[in-house]
């Protein structure tokens, strides 16, 4: 049987649909074992992104089952009663591809909680409990709309149905909305930025790493133009597109909320590489031993000849907290108890190493990037 005569979109839905499952897959992966390689414990953000990943598997999975009904041929090709069970597996994914994209958002909204204080943080707060209060009905409203539900996915049945254009206009609505909260949540990162005093270089790629979300916005619009078809009788061809643009918003918000910690990840690794192998003049700094060594005299830590003052003598100490790695920056104790902020430090190097004569070397404001 000639597949591209009788119409069959099914392969394209399906290659698509793995493909963004296991492509997003791998940045979840890498992102858990960022995490844990470095001893990080998992956050709220963490979790509720791995829940988003493994309903977007399970969505892909019912768009499998519903491939061998008939998904992606023609109405008139498909079985009356496969096409009942279709029907029916369509709407269930449907309801699961909500929670999904809605969560792969709000789990980037819960990481930027960590970063903002004030009416900041209060509008992330907004953000994520409107996104979620405006999917619910997206996601059900479908299965309250048919006396009895069955009438849903068969309309031989008797009884009554809202009319069609009522999920289909709130299908929009919802889309839009995600759409826009995707667009704030992407731009907020840069207000957060535009007081540090980084290098514009580093300032762009810290920006461009978290605003990543700006692609599934963009993934929620496409996928709005196609809702179009949500009412059409013959939406098992037709409803290729929408049922591919469902699974790239999700697994494009999943990819861009995995990328700000690769990128401190990968940056730290790169960095590490370069300390334990690069040598300059006979010194060097091995991350292997954590050690500063010069010119065949002893070694000393660099835990014992290094300190770190933020600007102002009277600063607050710093320490990490879960999710500082998102914008590579160090955040006062007292964050999240209303004096938190998130704070440009310069680093003051202090070496007192003994030269071949056993004399005491003070480079006090060394910089000891200069011997990796």
């Amino acid at each position: 049987m000639n597949t591209l005569v009788d119409g069959d979109k099914g392969r394209v839905i399906l290659g698509v649909t793995w493909f963004l499952v296991a492509f997003s897959g791998v940045f979840l992966t890498l992102r858990l074992y960022a995490r844990i390689s470095r001893d990080s414990r998992l956050w709220w953000d963490d979790y509720i992104i791995t829940l988003a990943w493994v309903l977007l598997l399970i969505e892909s999975a019912i768009t499998q089952y519903g491939r061998s009904l008939g998904l992606g041929k023609h109405v008139w090709n498909v079985d009356i009663k496969a096409a009942f069970v279709l029907a029916k597996s369509i709407y269930i994914g449907a309801t699961i591809s909500c929670f999904a994209a809605t969560l792969s958002k709000i789990s980037f909204g819960i990481t930027l909680l960590r970063f903002t204080k004030g009416p900041t943080k209060a509008f992330v707060w907004f953000c994520i409990v409107s996104l979620f209060i405006v999917m619910l009905p997206s996601a059900f409203l479908s299965w309250l709309s048919c006396r009895p539900t069955a009438k849903l996915y068969n309309p031989f049945l008797e009884g009554k149905c809202w009319p069609a254009h009522v999920t289909r206009n709130y299908g929009y609505f919802n889309a839009a909305f995600c759409t826009i909260v995707d667009f704030a949540l992407a731009i907020l990162p840069w207000k957060l930025l535009r007081g540090l005093q980084l290098q514009t270089k580093e300032k762009m790629g810290v920006g461009i790493a978290m605003s990543m979300g700006l692609l599934a916005g963009v993934c929620g619009i496409v996928k709005g133009v196609h809702l179009q078809h949500v009412t059409d009788f013959d939406f098992f061809y037709t409803g290729k597109n929408i049922t591919i643009w469902t699974a790239t918003e999700t697994a494009t918000a999943v990819i861009g909320a995995c990328i700000p910690v690769l990128r401190v990840f990968f940056n730290n690794t790169i960095t590490s590489l370069h300390d334990r192998y690069h040598r300059t003049d006979g010194r060097s700094i091995s991350t292997a031993n954590t050690r500063l060594t010069t010119n065949g005299s002893s070694s000393v830590p660099l835990e014992r000849i290094q300190s770190h003052k933020s600007m102002g003598s009277s600063a607050p100490s710093m320490s990490s907290v879960p999710g500082a790695d998102e914008l590579g920056m160090v955040i006062t104790n007292d964050f999240g108890h209303g004096h938190g902020v998130i704070l440009q430090t310069n680093t003051v190097t202090v070496v007192h190493a003994l030269n071949t004569q056993g004399r005491v070397v003070d480079w006090t404001g060394a910089d000891v990037s200069n011997y990796r």
